[in-house]
C-alpha cells in the first residue's frame, strides 16, 4: 500500500521538525545560563 505525501504535508513536517530543534536548543540555553549564573560567571 503505498501512501502520497504531498509536498504541503512534507514542507510542514519539516517545518515542525525545525522548530522542535529549536525550541530545544533555546531550553538546553536557558538550562546552561542558569547553571552558570549559579555559579556565578554572570
Amino acid at each position: 500500500m503505498e501512501q502520497e505525501i504531498t509536498f504541503g504535508a512534507r514542507l510542514l513536517n519539516g517545518f515542525l521538525s525545525v522548530m522542535v530543534v529549536v525550541l530545544v536548543g533555546i531550553l538546553l540555553a536557558v538550562v546552561v545560563s542558569l547553571i552558570l549564573w549559579a555559579f556565578g560567571f554572570f
